[in-house]
């Protein structure tokens, strides 16, 4: 089973351009359990599809904090 998280970044550092995107879905995709990436710089939105059994919302949250975006579960 999947599951859907939405994340928004809400840190001083935005996503400015498609650079910061492809960044995100670089760092995301390469996490175990992570199927789907989807960010927007325009929104400052981020999807991510994931296996839940092999990744955690927090684990994903730790991962944009390394790849240097503060960011929270939008609910």
């Amino acid at each position: 089973m999947v599951t859907k998280v939405d994340f928004e970044v809400t840190g001083e550092e935005k996503m400015h351009c498609g650079g910061c995107e492809t960044r995100v879905r670089f760092a995301l995709g390469r996490v175990p359990g992570v199927q789907e990436v989807i960010a927007s710089a325009k929104t400052q939105r981020i999807a991510v599809v994931i296996a839940p059994e092999l990744v955690t919302a927090e684990q994903i949250l730790a991962k944009l904090n390394d790849v240097g975006f503060e960011a929270r579960i939008v609910s």
